[in-house]
């Protein structure tokens, strides 16, 4: 006898698929991807039309796939990469939210600054902005909430790079905020200094999606626009760092083209090594590295990759690629890891215009923590033999000197 859930889970399977979006069938098939309209442990799900509970269902599942797990054997080599180089700057170049946004309040934005002074990072750059509409908590004030945090947990707020190595010095974590996207600065370009002067040292022009600044990753069919030229001339002389990990490959070949600083990719994957919107492929890398500028790749599952399921080894063959274009001084590391990542799904999913499924968003994905970065360090020693100097640079030197030749005339 068959059991009921292999019965079902058949006649699913013997449902025809829609060719192109459908809100009825069982599974509709765009560009590839096939997304359930039905299954809320499918691969890829579709939130539309959904019900608040069958949305808090999804998010649930998701995130109980979420955290990355090791072996007894991997955690052992880590540890002993951690205590090598516990000397080391070492950079989280993104950890996705602040006070009021992708969910976090006061709580649980300590915890995840906590998670990362002990994971043994020396900075840690946390999301305050990623679109507009994106919290209901106005962005100045989302900053002064966050500040406060870090006052309460006697965390140096970055001002420059002198600020880090003093943190080193005193066992602290450091801080310093980013943006995702710049949509905040459309109606009034003044902004890039006021934020400047809050500690927010780094901005991408846009969150996926195409706006006034530039094109997205999403569509991938616009560049940087006049007024993203604009901007990046004020980052440029505010020593704001253009990022461009969620803007499009012509919007950021644009910004190499038209700065006059290093600019960064924060988070950003190999589209050779894994071929998804948000990552990048190598013409893009190799503009971004003649800028003098770092890409960090992330250890976030969705852009690692078809498994969705990064190891140590699986990124570490990321940031090989990155260095094999533009050299192992042009690398780094971020976790992109969402510390309310229940929050997060809940309340984001149903954003399909933000993170479409057909995207691939919205997946049952794992994310590397802050203390994975040791993993991937342990890799590059042992399989691609990298010195001392160049597991330095890759865990938090590169970008050191990205900051100081974009904030040296500040």
């Amino acid at each position: 006898m068959i059991a009921c859930s292999n019965i079902e889970e058949e006649t699913e399977k013997a449902q025809p698929i829609h060719k192109g979006y459908s809100a009825t069938a069982d599974r509709y098939e765009v560009d590839g991807k096939i997304i359930s309209n039905a299954d809320i442990t499918a691969p890829l799900w579709n939130p539309r039309g959904k019900t608040k509970n069958q949305i808090v269902e999804r998010a649930m599942y998701l995130a109980g796939e979420y955290d990355l797990k090791e072996t007894d054997v991997q955690k052992a080599r880590a540890a002993q990469a951690k205590e090598k180089y516990a000397d080391a700057i070492v950079i989280n170049a993104v950890m996705p939210g602040a006070v009021g946004l992708a969910g976090l309040n006061e709580e649980t934005y300590a915890k995840g600054l906590k998670r990362n002074r002990d994971a043994g990072m020396t900075l840690t750059s946390t999301t305050v902005f990623a679109f507009l509409g994106d919290s209901k908590i106005p962005l100045f004030e989302r900053m002064e909430k966050s500040t406060a945090v870090l006052h309460e947990l006697d965390m140096p707020l970055v001002i420059d790079t002198a600020t880090i190595r003093q943190a080193k010095k005193d066992g602290k974590l450091a801080v310093m905020f980013n943006s995702q996207g710049a949509g905040y600065v459309i109606d009034d370009m003044s902004i890039v200094g006021n934020v400047k002067k809050r500690g927010l040292h780094i901005a991408n022009f846009t969150y996926n999606r195409n706006n006034a600044l530039a094109g997205g990753s999403e569509k991938q069919d616009m560049g940087v626009t006049e007024l993203g030229r604009e901007f990046i001339k004020e980052a440029n002389a505010k020593g704001v760092i253009v990022d461009v990990s969620h803007s499009s490959n012509q919007a950021a070949l644009d910004a190499a083209k038209y700065t006059t600083k290093p600019i960064v990719a924060s988070h950003s994957n190999s589209y050779a090594l894994h071929p998804v919107s948000r990552n990048m492929p190598d013409e893009v890398m190799k503009a971004i590295g003649d800028t003098g500028g770092v890409i960090c790749t992330t250890g976030a599952g969705l852009f690692v990759n078809e498994e969705l399921n990064p190891t140590a080894e699986s990124v570490a063959e990321h940031v090989v690629h990155t260095a094999n274009l533009i050299g192992r001084d042009r690398t780094c590391f971020s976790t992109d890891y969402v510390h309310s990542i229940l929050e997060y799904y809940s309340g984001f999913l149903s954003n399909v215009e933000v993170y479409p499924p057909e995207k691939g968003f919205g997946s049952p994905s794992t994310n590397m923590g802050p203390e994975h970065i040791w993993g991937v360090a342990a890799v590059l020693e042992d399989k691609y033999g990298w010195s001392d100097i160049e597991i330095r640079g890759f865990l938090g030197e590169n970008l050191m000197r990205a900051y100081k030749e974009n904030w040296k005339d500040q």
